[in-house]
């Protein structure tokens, strides 16, 4: 299908729905732009080995708050509104989905098989095999075994909130026992300290700042900030190479910068 189509189909749906409201008319703008989520799951596919279609029912949720969160009259065409609500969708599948470390699956499976075996063993009532006889049993060397076990061990990932301790009462949690590398900077969250950053008249200055940006500034900002995009996907998305957007945010962010520290002080001057 092609982009005129969209252009031209697009408001004719959206005007529909403005009037009535109805669901109906809701789905029949999200069936349309279905296209629009495979595009984008397509791009993150290479990088997960989540399911394609999973990836799709994400993207299509969040479809569905983009098209009942647009406004027409912003000026923005509805798949530019729509591609950071689909990505979003997606991307917080994957944050809480995905395994965060990657490890030989060879080795994962190894040790998935002799998990199982001692299981089994344990149900008969046999006693457990020692480890060389598990690694004969599983048809590798203690040696596979063992790393096998450590890769186990190094992709389970605790909360940083867990209690470390052997008596309750000693208990600490694992946040605590980390030691700061630098000092925070105020503006940043880990800071203890009231931070200038949440004071009224800053933040109405960055906003105000940002919505008088061109879209597609206000977009690679958006986009490489609060989405984590690459400059891959960004310059795909705007037209242009990876190597320009990365140099056009580069830019926009120091003037950005500039101008706030000019207006706040050294609070926003580049450390």
């Amino acid at each position: 299908m092609t982009l005129t189509v969209f252009q031209r189909r697009n408001p004719e749906l959206l005007a529909q729905y403005q009037r009535s409201g109805h669901l109906r008319d809701r789905n029949k703008i999200v069936e349309f732009n279905l296209p629009l989520v495979r595009q984008v799951a397509n791009r993150l596919r290479p990088r997960t080995t989540v399911p394609f279609d999973d990836l799709v029912q994400q993207g299509s949720i969040g479809l569905i708050r983009a098209v009942e969160a647009f406004d027409p009259a912003q000026g923005a065409s509805l798949s530019s509104f729509a591609v950071p609500f689909i990505r979003g969708a997606m991307q917080h599948h994957l944050r809480d989905n995905e395994q965060p470390l990657k490890g030989s699956r060879l080795l994962r499976d190894l040790h998935q098989r002799g998990q199982t075996l001692q299981q089994q063993r344990l149900h008969q009532q046999q006693p457990a095999l020692r480890e060389a006889e598990l690694a004969i049993a599983l048809g590798c060397s203690v040696a596979q075994w063992q790393e096998a076990c450590g890769l186990h061990r190094a992709l389970q990932c605790s909360s940083l909130d867990a209690a470390v301790g052997t008596a309750e009462a000693c208990a600490t949690p694992l946040v605590e026992k980390l030691t700061a590398q630098e000092a925070p900077h105020p503006c940043r969250p880990d800071h203890l300290s009231e931070s200038a950053c949440s004071e009224p008249e800053p933040q109405s200055w960055i906003h105000q700042r940002l919505q008088g940006l061109e879209a597609n500034e206000r977009r690679l900002l958006e986009g490489r900030v609060l989405e984590g995009a690459s400059w891959r996907e960004l310059g795909e998305e705007l037209g242009i190479r990876a190597r320009v957007a990365q140099r056009r945010f580069e830019r926009l962010v120091a003037l950005l910068r500039q101008e706030l520290s000019g207006e706040w002080g050294d609070l926003f001057a580049q450390a």
